[in-house]
């Protein structure tokens, strides 16, 4: 049995990757791209998955903005946007002369080691106390704009810089934003650069079904969640996401 082109066991997959990938979007504000693009480029061409998944992003969460819109620290994100946006054309240059398994090793790694120093209080002692003026958002958007042109995780960098500083609530509500904002910018290079073909479609819409359950799953488990617990939810999911990069970029 075949739909849209995909057989019965790639429908499962795209289902079940689909489904838990937005399950974390809706809960943390971040992760549907590296749990999706990463589970599904296990058996589908980066060049389709993608696109594809900028553009499930996009359809399944920009709902959510108008309810976290006070809650953004809009006056640090306009800063990382900025240098998203400045550098995501820079990433998508890079994307065929790139080797992609050994960039998301690096960044892999990278979250990882970050996120156990979190956990065990050790990057407690160096995190600063309020977030990083115009300079450091400019820089941390710049690398997050390479990332995601290059291998479409940009949110190592954002992530660590917000939970890092910044209470949860505000965190969540300041990355729904920034991945709304830098989903768009993505989608729109990547169609004028011809990336956005029609092999993305077929996947859009197998995915979409899952993808909006897993949104509305996930903002009902983040509603019965504490300060303490969001903050730990969140860097386990760090730790578990670098692991798994690691191992998906070594196999």
């Amino acid at each position: 049995m075949q739909l849209l082109g995909f057989g019965a066991a790639q429908l499962a997959a795209i289902g079940a990757i689909a489904l838990a990938a937005f399950v974390v979007r809706g809960v943390s504000g971040f992760g549907s791209a590296m749990v999706g693009i990463g589970g599904l480029s296990l058996f589908l061409p980066p060049l389709q998955v993608v696109p594809a998944f900028l553009a499930l992003e996009l359809l399944t969460t920009a709902h959510l903005l108008p309810s976290v819109w006070r809650q953004v620290d809009w006056r640090s994100l306009r800063w990382v946007i900025g240098g998203c946006l400045l550098a995501t054309p820079l990433g998508l240059g890079l994307l065929a002369a790139l080797d992609a398994g050994l960039m998301r090793l690096v960044v892999s790694g990278s979250l990882l080691a970050i996120a156990v120093a979190m956990l065990g209080g050790l990057a407690q002692r160096w995190a600063p106390k309020q977030t990083p003026g115009p300079a450091g958002a400019l820089a941390v958007g710049a690398v997050s704009g390479a990332l995601n042109g290059a291998v479409g995780i940009s949110g190592p960098p954002v992530i660590v810089f917000y939970f890092a500083t910044t209470a949860a609530a505000t965190s969540r509500a300041t990355l729904i934003a920034y991945f709304l904002f830098t989903d768009l910018w993505a989608l729109a290079l990547a169609g004028a650069g011809g990336l956005l073909t029609s092999a993305a479609l077929p996947l859009i819409g197998v995915a979409l079904p899952f993808s909006l359950a897993g949104i509305w799953l996930g903002q009902h488990i983040y509603l019965r969640l504490d300060e303490a617990q969001m903050r730990k939810l969140v860097w386990s999911l760090l730790a578990l996401l670098g692991t798994a990069g690691l191992l998906n970029a070594l196999r």
